[in-house]
């Protein structure tokens, strides 16, 4: 239990840090999902919607489970205890509330009561009982839990985060003591759920999953690999690298784009290739300043050019275009070394942070180009394009243009 007390109470209640991860999340009574990413948690509903058809059909129910997906800011008190009540032909009910970090204050009391009834049944925290308002509400009555174990209904919670339903959180956490204070995982959580490993109702009646984002490069790289391998293709390495490098920075459309190239484009029969996300990306992608500046420090006129107005065309606005190039600028100089007077000078590198391995890969095969008075010269000319466009200059896309073509003088070899 003091294993999981430090992950748990952090300032955001929802982080999921500790806990099993989402894509090993089986059914127990309550499940609750802890972390903001929605693909993750949309997967692990969806899992755990299968297994209860699974376990209905199984138990030989004459109809499939009633499934109810609440929404948690506009809920009616006292829907809870009616959702959660079993049908007299089907298999236990599965409640799902998402968004629980946004819930009413009639749900949570009324999440809160409904938990407090599992505590009693199962004699965890403390041994503590339904309470007086649990019971009003009608929580605890005899269809909840059995005296001898399992309760008659699924409740699947997602909580993205914040401290908002506190309460619940540490009545969840409380259930599922009977594993460590973190839920049970694996097979454990599977024969829980089924009530084979409680006795006398003594056991892990909760299982905890997180759903956190992936924020590191390399995580989101290792899961579009085991996407392929999910749907039974392969990616190039070359390919997934440049799915982050355009959709990185929006991890469900990076998933969705993922699965749909890997499900339609090329020739199925091989791995996803990069000529093949290109194809996509092509007609898609807005170009950004960043793009700009990219062709801008290779020499590329015409790219550049070609891209600056697209960019235009598309509601960019000429100060964001300057910005990516000083800070091309300033990264192609973070990484200049030893760092030329003039460097020291500008002063441009006091406040740059440390640059990520996999920028500074990306980065340091263009210092050939550079040397100290070609940096010198697009930074001067980064500076007027800063000035023209903040007002110097009546024609912000000839001074982008001009910045552009001095820039791509400096680089060319």
């Amino acid at each position: 239990m003091a294993g999981s007390t430090k992950s748990y109470k952090s300032k955001t209640a929802g982080v999921g840090t500790g806990f099993p991860p989402w894509s090993r999340a089986v059914l127990a009574p309550v499940v609750l999902l802890l972390g903001k990413q929605e693909v993750f948690a949309k997967r692990a509903i969806a899992m755990l919607r299968r297994e209860a058809m699974t376990l209905a059909e199984s138990a030989g129910d004459f109809e499939p489970p009633e499934v109810t997906e609440l929404d948690a800011s506009s809920y009616e008190a006292g829907s809870l205890a009616q959702l959660l009540s079993p049908s007299l032909f089907g298999g236990k009910p599965l409640v799902v509330v998402s968004g629980l970090e946004g819930g009413s204050a009639l749900l949570l009391d009324d999440l809160a009561a409904y938990l407090e009834s599992l505590t009693g049944a199962s004699g965890g925290a403390g041994g503590r009982g339904a309470s007086g308002a649990a019971a009003s509400r009608g929580a605890s009555r005899d269809g909840d839990a059995t005296a001898g174990g399992d309760p008659e209904a699924y409740l699947v919670l997602w909580h993205g985060g914040g401290v908002r339903g506190k309460k619940v959180l540490d009545l969840v956490k409380g259930l599922a003591g009977g594993a460590g204070g973190r839920g049970a995982s694996g097979a454990s959580v599977a024969a829980a759920s089924r009530g084979a490993s409680r006795d006398g109702g003594k056991g892990p009646w909760a299982a905890i999953y997180s759903c956190d984002d992936l924020k590191r490069r390399d995580e989101k790289l290792k899961f579009l690999t085991t996407e392929g391998t999910r749907l039974g293709r392969k990616l190039e390495p070359a390919a997934a690298n440049a799915l982050v490098d355009a959709l990185g920075e929006e991890f469900g459309e990076l998933v969705a784009v993922t699965d749909q190239l890997l499900e339609t484009a090329g020739n199925m029969d091989c791995p996803l290739r990069l000529d093949d996300v290109q194809v996509y990306l092509k007609g898609r992608v807005e170009t950004t300043g960043f793009d700009i500046a990219d062709a801008a420090v290779v020499g590329d006129v015409s790219g550049a050019l070609a891209k600056l107005r697209h960019a235009l065309g598309i509601g960019v606005a000429p100060v964001v275009i300057v910005a990516a190039m000083a800070m091309k600028i300033r990264q192609l100089l973070q990484l200049a070394a030893p760092p030329s007077r003039l460097v020291q000078e500008t002063g441009l590198l006091a406040d740059v942070k440390p640059m990520n391995d996999w920028m500074a890969r990306k980065i340091r095969p263009l210092l050939g180009r550079w040397d100290d008075a070609r940096l010198g010269r697009a930074l001067r000319a980064v500076s007027v394009a800063d000035a023209q466009v903040k007002g110097g200059s009546r024609d912000a896309e000839y001074a982008l243009e001009a910045m552009i073509l001095e820039v791509c003088r400096c680089a060319r070899k």
